[in-house]
């Protein structure tokens, strides 16, 4: 009908986007790329259907490059977009990226519509374990993923699973990221802000300040974009506790991710037998040998379970960590958990969290009471009893008094401290909560 309008119904679809491996040891940071990319589909009034994802694969693959974290962005938008929008991220990865790094390989997924099952699996898998870039390569076939891959790809591992991750357990870091050119340099953050922040957002916040040594823990120590990151139960407590701390050089932007962090999702409950190098494990068995320390001030105790043993650590950066493993006795029934490594004296579980579950009966024999007289007697000798000096009175060596040994610890969980800690390990503060 002529002068008459009527609505027409654009088709939308499902974007899943994924990026990884954008980073070297010397710059950059995947989540910056991420950050910028939400912040350029917004501004052309692409939807948003969640926060951006930061995901943390695997903390023990040996070709990580510090933290293991990979971004996803799930967008819904018209179906003639969707080839506009690929093309934009693949050109803001292939400018951001760190080149002239071989071990910098991006990564760049893109799944339209359902994750199915299959894939989800892979996105778990990765985080647990070691996945090949041929089993990512075969899935993404299967499934009609579209891979990209820079400098040999191996970032289309994680950028798969980034993509596909189902974040059903989460938490929030709200992170601010420097201006280019302040890359690099001495971070200008004031320190009495972030623990005034800490103080007023305890239990809504976590991680910002060690205790033990009272090192702020917002901001890396390397030089990449990142200025600082609050981590948080929610969003909006990650953004205010962020908006409290005074920085004193300029934010490019600021982003909140949702993020797999502290959610211990990297832990698999196994036994002896089942565990292979670079997994990370919970162990549940009985301490079968006496702590010892080695120069440096690593601590290490022997666990067993009906299937084998295991060597689990301490290592020097858990610091009083390894005072409660220092007081473990043979015969105490504990849950070990943290990463698996192959080391020289053999397969080694590297201790984030310890359960003790039941303190063994441990105890110290001692002279008994001379019955003539009530002084405590002495040794008479080697298996010679006891004899008093006072009085000449003997008794066997079965005479001995045993008295229960006083243990300095108790049953619990223990953790190491947030220097120490990996970000995927739930620190106990959460289960408070």
């Amino acid at each position: 009908m002529l002068g008459a309008s009527r609505s027409l119904t654009v088709a939308e679809e499902t974007l899943h986007i994924g990026i990884d491996d954008t980073d070297s040891k010397d710059g950059m940071c995947t989540t910056y790329v991420g950050a910028v990319l939400f912040d350029v589909l917004r501004s052309l009034g692409v939807r948003m259907l969640d926060h951006p994802y930061l995901v943390r694969l695997n903390p023990n693959c040996p070709y990580k490059t510090r933290g293991n974290a990979a971004v996803a962005l799930h967008v819904k938008l018209g179906r003639e977009r969707i080839g506009d929008v690929k093309k934009r991220v693949l050109a803001l990865v292939e400018r951001l990226y760190e080149r002239g790094y071989g071990d910098t390989q991006p990564g760049v997924a893109f799944i339209l519509g359902e994750v199915a099952g299959e894939l989800a699996g892979f996105a778990e898998r990765a985080v647990r374990e070691i996945v090949s870039l041929d089993e990512a390569l075969e899935l993404a076939a299967s499934s009609g993923v579209e891979l990209h891959g820079i400098n040999g790809g191996r970032g289309r591992i994680g950028a798969l699973a980034a993509a596909s991750y189902r974040m059903d357990e989460y938490t929030f870091e709200a992170i601010a990221y420097r201006v280019p050119e302040n890359w690099g340099t001495v971070r200008r953050i004031d320190a009495e802000s972030v623990r005034a922040m800490d103080e007023a957002t305890r239990g809504e916040t976590f991680d910002n300040i060690d205790p033990e040594t009272g090192e702020i823990r917002i901001a890396p120590h390397t030089p990449c974009p990142v200025l600082a990151g609050v981590r948080a139960v929610s969003a909006e407590a990650a953004l205010r506790g962020l908006k409290m701390v005074r920085f004193n050089e300029p934010v490019e932007r600021v982003v909140v991710f949702k993020t797999n962090q502290a959610t211990d999702r990297h832990l698999v409950e196994c036994s002896v037998a089942e565990l292979r190098p670079n997994m990370s494990a919970v162990i549940s068995g009985v301490v079968c040998s006496t702590p010892y320390t080695i120069p440096g001030g690593h601590t290490f105790i022997r666990i067993r379970d009906a299937s084998g043993e295991i060597i689990c650590a301490a290592y020097e950066p858990t610091r009083e960590f390894r005072n409660i493993v220092r007081s473990l006795m043979p015969g105490d029934r504990v849950r070990a958990m943290g990463g698996v490594k192959m080391k020289p004296e053999g397969l080694t579980l590297n201790m984030e969290k310890l359960e003790i579950l039941t303190l063994a009966e441990h105890y110290v024999m001692r002279p008994p009471p001379c019955p003539g007289c009530g002084r405590r007697m002495k040794s008479a000798g080697r298996d010679e009893g006891y004899r008093c000096k006072r009085c000449g009175e003997r008794l066997p060596k079965s005479a001995a008094e045993r008295k229960p040994l006083e243990r300095k610890i108790k049953p619990g969980v223990y953790e190491v401290p947030p220097s120490a800690r990996r970000h995927l390990t739930r620190p106990l503060l959460l289960n408070r909560i």
